[in-house]
């Protein structure tokens, strides 16, 4: 079997990538064992701000792939690393599962219902009472961050309501946008990948299933990138784009190809 893809560190993103909710998508990962075999560096690149790294961990686990920790990386670790280098010690009121407050109490970020910035992120969780705090502080000109720009999170039962959705309803309520987003297609994410892995640029590939983030994560930031028609980009969205990434395949499977 021959990689049709020349590089050294390779970026998946997982929903619509991997798998879709609880099933493997087919020959995902098989491709991924392939990979390690050849000693390429695999590492999960997620824009979901739901979840920490070892529920990740024990989800792809499950799915027959043997996983570490160090090659998972999400939106909130990029989020985490931009606060403590941009805005040291400034509170965040967190729209976030209580896993995502979790992560930003072990990172020693403040938390406060007066807090000089309103942090959003995917919340399943979310309630109207978040919603309206979030908005108060907002309409007093607090900062205003997300943790990814993504419209909707895509499950094998339905597409959720995903953290760009909930721009779309604070731009509506008070006129504010984020001033920051940190995930995928935006720099803070390439920057937690520079300083967890020493690879150069051009032998990095960012494969995806969404062109306004995957794609353009890597196009963005000097990767090669892989579109994948397995999750949200149909033909004939991606014909309609404008948008050229590297490859261009059905799944992550077609990665090999007969000799």
């Amino acid at each position: 079997m021959k990689l049709k893809i020349d590089a050294d560190l390779f970026l998946f993103d997982l929903d619509g990538t991997i798998y879709l909710g609880d099933k493997p998508i087919e020959g995902s990962i098989e491709t991924l064992k392939k990979l390690t075999a050849m000693g390429k560096k695999v590492c999960f690149l997620t824009n979901n701000s739901s979840k920490d790294k070892r529920e990740y961990l024990k989800k792809i686990s499950s799915m027959g792939y043997p996983v570490d920790l160090w090659q998972i990386v999400t939106s909130t670790m990029a989020t985490i690393q931009w606060l403590h280098t941009r805005k040291p010690g400034k509170s965040v009121y967190p729209i976030g599962t209580p896993t995502f407050i979790e992560e930003l109490k072990d990172s020693a970020i403040p938390i406060s219902e007066d807090a000089d910035i309103v942090l959003l992120a995917f919340d399943t969780t979310i309630n109207y009472e978040k919603l309206w705090k979030a908005n108060i502080l907002l309409e007093k000109g607090r900062d205003f961050i997300a943790t990814h720009p993504d419209t909707v999170c895509p499950s094998d039962i339905g597409d959720m309501p995903d953290v760009g959705a909930f721009m779309a309803l604070f731009e509506c309520a008070c006129g504010r946008a984020p001033g920051v987003i940190c995930g995928k297609p935006y720099s803070p994410m390439a920057e937690i990948i520079g300083k967890l892995f020493d690879i150069p640029k051009e032998r990095i590939v960012m494969i995806g299933d969404r062109l306004y983030t995957d794609i353009l994560f890597g196009i963005n930031n000097g990767y090669q990138s892989t579109l994948v028609l397995s999750g949200e980009t149909t033909v004939e969205m991606f014909n309609a784009s404008g948008v050229k990434p590297t490859y261009v395949l059905n799944s992550v499977k077609d990665m090999f190809e007969e000799e």
